[in-house]
Order: structure tokens, then sequence, then C-alpha cells
């Protein structure tokens, strides 16, 4: 994986990544995923916004890898167009000290999601999500590595990345060490079976 990101407003970074998965079914409805992740992440010092101070902090290169796990539990009748059922995950990761540059950190991530039909055309789907990030290093977790919020796939009342703490000084986004999100959505078709809409409340 290569990623350039620019969107955050707060830092440019740079990301090379590559990971091996394992995954093991457990039954018609468990599985297991196993993973290995070996991260690089420089940031452009010149692209930062942030409190001066915190530059030399924030902006030190990352190299990290992630022992990772994942248990998803998927009891939905459909995973593209779901009317029914659940789906839940949780993920956790290390990242140790001996194998990281800068930076050393555990990771734990959670989803819950039902689907309820209330009547032929008429779904009531809600998600709630956790994360939680600790440190084990020393200094502060460097941006790149941070939780970000805000768009499409959490909080539908902020723009991409911009939900969460922020700098005192220039006012953009530092990423968070934690997550807690609710979404609730009413989906219903609005023309004809082609064409959908949806009424939803996002909360976190």
């Amino acid at each position: 994986l290569f990623d350039k990101s620019s969107d955050v407003r707060t830092f440019k970074s740079t990301r090379y990544e590559s990971s091996v998965q394992l995954g093991q079914r457990l039954s018609r409805a468990n599985q297991v995923q196993y993973r290995v992740t070996f991260r690089d992440v420089n940031v452009d010092q010149s692209s930062l916004a942030i409190d001066p101070s915190l530059i030399p902090i924030y902006s030190q290169p990352v190299q990290v890898t992630v022992f990772s796990g994942a248990f998803i539990q998927d009891r939905r009748d459909d995973p593209v167009d779901s009317t029914r059922g659940i789906y839940n995950t949780i993920d956790a990761g290390y990242a140790p000290a001996a194998l990281a540059k800068q930076t050393s950190y555990t990771r734990t991530s959670m989803r819950n999601s039902t689907y309820h039909q209330l009547s032929r055309s008429v779904v009531l789907a809600r998600t709630a999500t956790f994360g939680w990030l600790y440190n084990l290093a020393p200094n502060p977790v460097p941006l790149p590595e941070r939780f970000y919020a805000g768009g499409a796939t959490t909080h539908r009342g902020f723009p991409e990345n911009q939900a969460g703490p922020r700098d005192p000084v220039t006012g953009f986004p530092v990423g968070g060490n934690s997550f807690l999100f609710f979404g609730t959505e009413l989906r219903f078709p609005l023309i004809g079976q082609n064409l959908g809409a949806v009424l939803f409340h996002d909360m976190g």
C-alpha cells in the first residue's frame, strides 16, 4: 500500500505499508483474522499547521510493526444490503517498541451493528463503534498514528477527518486516543426499487 495523505489539513504525510493476513473460519457466522503489518510514515514538516512547540514531537518519522487480530461475527441476511441480523467486530493490535521507531502502542476497536426490518421496504439500522489507543512510549503517538473522525463513515455532521481534538493555536485537528460513535439510519425506497433514501442521526 502506498498512501499520500493531505486531506487532514493539519499535516501531509507519505505512508508505505505492507501486511500479511491469515483467516480462519470458525463457523458459518464467525471468523478470525491474524495480521502482521509493517508501516513507514513520514510527515512533511513544512505542512504542519499546529503549535510550533509541538512540531518536533508530532512530526517524528514512524516505523512500526503491528501484530493484530480480529474476531468477526456476521449474521446479516445480505452483507451488501442488510435488512436484518447483526454484525460484530473486535480488532486488537500491538506495536512493540523493539520493532518500532519513535512510537509503541496498543490499539483496540469494536463495532456492533443491528438491522431491523420494520416493513417490507423500511429498515432501521444502528451502529455503535468504540476505539482506544494506549501509548507505551515516552513521547506522544505521532499524528499519522492517531484516530481521526468525521465524514461519511464515522460522523456525518463533520467534514472528512475534522471531528475531535484540535490544536489550540491553529484550530486544526490533531487526532485523538479514543473514539465513541453511535449512528442510526432509517432506510426506505424513494423512487421505484433502484433509488432509496436514508434519514440518519450520528452522535459521538
